[in-house]
């Protein structure tokens, strides 16, 4: 047998898109073949492994429920409430706690929660597989003190659809718990602008959908800002979902066959924050794969990484106070694109829809002071490109000639610097922030597609002027996927699927940073790697008994607590394997483990070594 070249490693996926009243995922229905396994608990707890916000829960200074709701027949109806601070209370450190309950059949959800139009937290649910399922994260709302403390219109928008066989309604609580922790420096944000729709009047949340919203605010800060840093939050959703399967436009039709397989606008995606329509920094995101992603029970009961929490991505804007502290209005906009090999400079527009927001965090300097500073200073280049798709024909005995394989490779490099010197009330400092990152996505396509295969690599740094530390980060991600689609309903259809992923960083998290949450780098490196054997059919809509799937984590976080007194999370780790939707392993503990790297999946003769 022939061991495939290692441009040809590794794996990828494209999976079935499958649409309920506009929410859209490329997911197969939920999936419950431990249903019976699990008849002898009464809950299902459905695990995202996380570096917990410190060491105890107990004793808060005091505590509230923000909202208790019932999502059944949500789509496009959020839950609209109050909040306000608690009251007579002391307090530092806030702490949200998401629980969730669901019963029956669903869908994996989005969930969107804004004070008023600026977006504090998104999340995704655990996906339910016909029995009862529960899940909760703990998220330190700490950097948001400044709302914390006021009142706010509260606006969580799961748009969710009950009917037929789809039945799971989500029960979702939030509780606000309130410590009076020490920090050896606590300074969160003085004010927060949204980089919104700012639709909140209008009882509905204010994200904005790229590439069809226009994506900019204008907003205009006070004269005397000495720190500015803009948080982008930014997922892709139905047929930009799985962004990083997608293949080059020009390929989407390569198996006429199999039409509606392939989605377009290449697997490169970035993230550009524009301030008076100048780049001011990028995001290229973390692939993420949601609990109805790929087969549902791989996420059942370990969640995918981040699948709780959608990570942000942070850009100091420090260097452009000269500018933005004038007394005008300013527009700050956010845009997505990707590769688009026909258009000059490469860089094109991407599908629908991507869900965006971005949020200002402004610290001030004494009252009555303006900030002032030189013309702002930028190196910019455009992206550089290199791709090599190759097409491989056959030709029938009567002479038709038709695709039989598709390959190609696209890589992507970026760095950008800008800065500046500004004044303020303690003296003149240079600011400037820079980045470096790096892209290759590789995929290998037979079998009319239906055989699929993806390596990709994802990595970059930033330094800014706010710490001398350099950040970096890198996320590895293969896959693997083989599916068998059956000819009729009385047939089942398969995917055979391998996922192996990493997230790696060692960064500054710079709003912690600022507020003081944390004064350090935080290292934090997790991999998940998962095999499955997934059936369906048009009247088996949560899978069969012969369902098989196992999936193992590693979680390893060091980092520099800003909590004095041994509430603080020093050192944190985990380790989980479930076999068949049943728990084999959960290990924690306040220390670091080591986490095996993720590595190529060898294929031979077109089947993966398992």
């Amino acid at each position: 047998m022939k061991v495939l070249s290692l441009a040809f490693l590794t794996v990828g996926i494209c999976l079935l898109e499958t649409s309920i009243a506009a929410s859209t995922t490329r997911a197969f229905t939920s999936n419950n073949r431990r249903q019976t396994a699990n008849a002898s608990s009464e809950v299902l707890e459905v695990v995202q492994a996380q570096v917990p916000p410190r060491t105890s829960y107990a004793n808060p200074a005091c505590k509230q429920t923000v909202f208790n709701h019932v999502f059944a027949n949500s789509y496009g109806i959020p839950y609209v409430g109050t909040y306000g601070p608690p009251k007579n209370c002391n307090f530092t450190t806030t702490i949200f706690n998401l629980s969730v309950t669901s019963s029956g059949a669903q869908y994996d959800r989005l969930a969107l929660l804004f004070f008023d139009d600026i977006e504090i937290w998104r999340t995704s649910t655990a996906m339910p597989g016909g029995y009862d399922i529960h899940f909760e994260y703990q998220k330190d709302m700490s950097v948001f003190d400044t709302l914390m403390r006021g009142e706010h219109k509260v606006i969580f928008d799961l748009s969710n659809v009950y009917s037929g066989v789809y039945t799971g309604a989500f029960n979702v609580t939030i509780e606000a718990l309130y410590y009076n922790d020490r920090y050896e420096n606590f300074e969160p944000a003085d004010e927060i602008y949204p980089i919104s729709a700012l639709a909140s009047s209008q009882n509905i949340s204010s994200v904005m959908s790229l590439p069809d919203d226009n994506g900019t605010v204008s907003l205009t800060l006070k004269r005397n800002v000495k720190t500015a840093v803009v948080s982008l939050l930014a997922s892709g959703n139905s047929a930009e979902e799985f962004w990083y399967t997608n293949v080059p436009s020009e390929y989407v039709n390569t198996f006429p066959s199999n039409p509606g397989w392939l989605y377009g606008y290449s697997p490169f995606r970035e993230v550009e924050l524009l301030i008076d329509g100048k780049l001011a920094g990028v995001s290229w995101p973390f692939p993420l794969l949601f609990t109805g992603g790929v087969d549902p029970g791989i996420w059942r009961p370990i969640a995918g990484i981040e699948a709780y929490d959608l990570p942000t991505f942070e850009i100091d804007v420090t260097p452009w106070l000269p500018l933005l502290c004038d007394g005008a209005a300013h527009t700050f906009g956010l845009k997505v694109v990707g590769f688009d090999n026909s258009v000059e400079g490469k860089v094109g527009t991407v599908g629908e829809n991507w869900w965006v927001t971005g949020n200002v965090f402004v610290w001030l300097d004494e009252a009555g002071n303006q900030t002032t500073g030189s013309i702002i200073e930028s190196h910019l280049p455009t992206p550089a490109f290199s791709y090599h798709p190759q097409v491989v024909t056959t030709t029938s005995s009567n002479g038709t000639v038709s695709n039989s394989s598709f390959y190609f490779s696209l890589s992507a490099h970026r760095s950008l610097s800008i800065s500046s010197t500004i004044h303020t009330s303690s003296g003149s400092r240079s600011v400037a922030w820079t980045q470096e990152l790096d892209f290759l996505n590789i995929q290998n396509m037979t079998g009319l597609a239906y055989n699929q295969s993806l390596a990709m690599s994802s990595t970059g740094s930033w330094t800014s002027s706010l710490s001398a530390e350099k950040s970096t980060y890198s996320y590895p991600l293969n896959l693997f996927s083989a599916y068998v689609i059956a000819e009729t309903s009385a047939t089942l259809s398969s995917v055979y699927t391998l996922i192996d992923r990493s997230l790696i960083q060692k960064i500054i998290n710079t709003l912690p940073y600022l507020t003081g949450t944390s004064v350090g780098v935080e290292d934090l490196a997790t991999r998940q790697n998962a095999s499955s054997m997934y059936y369906w059919n048009a009247t088996i809509v949560q899978g069969t008994d012969a369902d098989t799937g196992t999936t193992q984590q590693w979680l390893s976080y060091s980092g520099e607590p800003g909590i004095k007194g041994g509430n603080g999370v020093k050192d944190f780790s985990r380790k989980l394997e479930e076999v068949d939707d049943l728990w084999t392993m959960d290990e924690s503990a306040f220390s670091t483990i080591d986490v095996p790297a993720t590595v190529a999946l060898p294929l031979v003769e077109g089947e993966p070594i398992v």
